[in-house]
Order: C-alpha cells, then structure tokens, then sequence
C-alpha cells in the first residue's frame, strides 16, 4: 500500500536534508534513502561531493567540491556540507559520516532532529584500513568510540547493520537489502550458466574485502574462466598488483576505479550470464558478522554465491539455500565450489531462484524504507527535543 504523502499543514511537502561530505551521492545506501523518501511525499535535499547542483527520482543534490584528502574531508568539506545544509532549511538533518557528528550538535541547536547513520562499525573498521600507520589504529579505534558514544546520547540513530546494535543499543535498524526494481529488468534469460566459468564480484575492492583472494581464484581456476571484479580500488597497491595480473592472465577480468564507479555500470554487469557471485573475504572482525549488500543482490539478480564460510553468512547463504560457503583461505576450494556450479547448472539456477524469492519475501529495501519513513513521520511529529 503507498505510504500516506508527508506535507505540514499547509499541505507543502515536509523538506529533509542527507548530508554526506565524502560519499558519492548515488552510493545505494544513502541514495535509496533518499529515493523512498522521495516517493513517500518529502521534499529530499541531499547535499555531497559532486560536480554540480542536479535533480534526480525527486531528490535534489547540492552539489559540495570533492576533498583532496583526508584532512580536508574531516575539516573543510565537512564545514562546507553543513553550511549547504543548513541554508536549505529543512525540519530534520541525517548525516552519514563520522566526522559530522560534532556539527549534528550545532545542528541540534537548530530544534530540528539530527539522526547519525551507521554505514559501518568505524572503530572496528580501523583495524582493517592499510592506509592507517599499525600504532595508530587502536588511538583511532578509541576516538570512534568516544564519538560513537557522543552520537548514541544526542542523536537518533540508525544502523545498516544488526549487530551494530552491541555499539548502539536501541538503534533502528534500516539494513542494507536490495532494491528490487535495479534488478526486475534481468529476467531469466540472464541467468542461462555460461558455457566456461564466470564468477564476478562487485563492490569495493580492498585486501580487507578479498582483492587478493579472488585474484587468487583466478589463478586457480582453467583456461578460459574469468573472475571479474567491478567496483572501486583506493588502495594503489592492490590496483597496481591486480591490473599486473590481469595484464598476463585474462582470467582475471577488471573494471576498477579509484575514486567511483557509476551504479548503472554495476547493475549492468549483473545482466550477464555468470555462475556465481563472489564475496571470498579474509576473516577479520569487521566483516565477519555483517552481511553483506552484495549478498541480497546477488539474491535479486538471480546468483549462486560463493563466499567465506564465517558462521554469520553460511547461516545466511546455506540456511537460505543460495550458494556455497568456503573456507577463504584455501583457494583449491574455492575453485572447486565455482566449477561445481558450473558442472550442475540445474542447481545453480535452482540457487538463484530461491535467492530472487527470499529477496521477494524478506530481503528486500521496500520493508526498510517503511521503517525509515515511519521513523521520520514520528521524529517530526515529535517536534524539537
């Protein structure tokens, strides 16, 4: 049933601000948010790094300069997002960075509600980031610790994970399920298993993520196969040693950025006829529990999935019957479960049916954005607090 429009009493829509100063403003999480937001009768300004000022499915961007570091992220960039902000007036901010939680307090002067979203847990992330000097890792753990306990008492928060829940307790959980309508124009023709293996990943390619591991896959896998991974690399390292390899082995399939990669490129990669999503990640703290995004689209769009068999995600992955958990570590494995895919199609493709139906019946962003759009009815219904 569509959700009632959002309008103050004089019947104009209610306006609503998303700030961002280092996220691309299409990245699906805040997008999405933005979108359904849109759809449920609010005004939607999202102010993030851009190149202009632009209107899309309703929402309208305010377009801030992309930092040239991290320093000016966290200090200009950040000044400049909320001074955007701010001058859209709306009645409620929600920010989605760390680094704006000490301006959600002047924003809280304002009266308007403030909510923090909770993209990832960032004082267990600092363990996994190679851009992070060793010694420094546990002094930047600790500061997102304080900074999350100061969010936690003056904000509402919103979590994109459940077990974010342990850092924030009494958070509201809007998790990270699929879109269904990026994926409806697939169809099952797309889903055909390809005459040779063809396993892709998408999404963020980091070491912490499996860059090396499904590189390592390919190396492993015979002639003729190919692994693709199609996202952003910001780790020069990783990018550098992975284009060597493809460059000698056209196994390994790339299409990689170091700054962003376009969703339409993304969605559109997962219209061709592959054996199995990947998501082969080392077992860290900061990934082992969560479940991944990619997870539920590749659900939606209809593939097996092949991934690292921490118990949070075989419980998903095998309790929901979609794939094949492995052990990262041991590349034979890995192989084997994407060559036994490909040597059982009518099982691959019964995987990937029961994937489309449990994003039809579960996983799916339409039961979040309910929850995000109640939330924002009873804030605002709440008035300054």
């Amino acid at each position: 049933m569509p959700l009632a429009p959002a309008a103050t009493p004089d019947r104009s829509p209610v306006r609503v601000a998303h700030l961002t100063p280092h996220r691309d403003p299409f990245e699906p999480r805040t997008f999405f948010q933005c979108q359904s937001l849109a759809e449920a009768g609010f005004e939607v300004v999202l102010v993030a790094p851009h190149d202009r000022d632009l209107e899309r499915d309703g929402v309208r961007l305010l377009a801030v300069p992309r930092h040239r570091g991290r320093l000016e992220r966290v200090t200009r960039t950040a000044w400049r997002t909320v001074r955007r902000g701010m001058a859209a007036k709306p009645a409620l901010y929600h920010i989605h960075d760390p680094e704006l939680i000490p301006w959600g307090l002047v924003l809280r002067l304002t009266g308007r509600p403030v909510i923090y979203d909770v993209h990832e847990d960032y004082a267990q992330a600092a363990g996994v980031r190679d851009w992070i000097p060793g010694p420094a890792r546990r002094l930047l753990a600790g500061f997102y610790g304080g900074i999350a306990a100061l969010a936690r008492r003056c904000f509402t928060v919103v979590i994109a994970e459940r077990y974010y829940a342990r850092s924030f307790p009494g958070a509201v959980e809007v998790l990270n399920y699929a879109r269904t309508e990026e994926f409806a124009g697939l169809g099952d023709i797309a889903r055909a298993v390809p005459p040779r293996p063809r396993a892709l990943y998408t999404g963020s390619i980091t070491a912490s993520r499996g860059g090396r591991h499904h590189a390592r896959l390919a190396a492993g896998l015979p002639a003729g196969a190919e692994v693709a991974l199609v996202g952003v690399c910001p780790e020069p390292d990783l990018a550098r040693d992975l284009r060597t390899q493809s460059a000698g082995d056209p196994r390994l399939i790339l299409e990689i950025a170091e700054r962003w990669v376009p969703r339409e490129t993304i969605v559109e990669a997962y219209g061709e006829a592959w054996t199995c999503g990947l998501a082969l990640f080392p077992d860290t703290p900061h990934y082992r529990e969560k479940e991944l995004t990619k997870f539920f689209e590749y659900m939606a769009a209809g593939l097996p999935i092949v991934a690292s068999g921490f118990p949070v995600w075989r419980r998903l992955i095998e309790g929901e019957r979609v794939g094949i958990c492995v052990d990262p570590e041991d590349p034979r494995a890995a192989a084997d479960a994407v060559l036994w895919l490909q040597q059982h199609p009518g099982e691959a493709r019964a995987m990937g049916e029961r994937g489309r139906e449990a994003v039809a019946r579960r996983y799916n962003w339409a039961s979040q954005a309910e929850r995000l759009v109640g939330l924002y009815r009873d804030l605002l219904r709440a008035g300054p607090g």
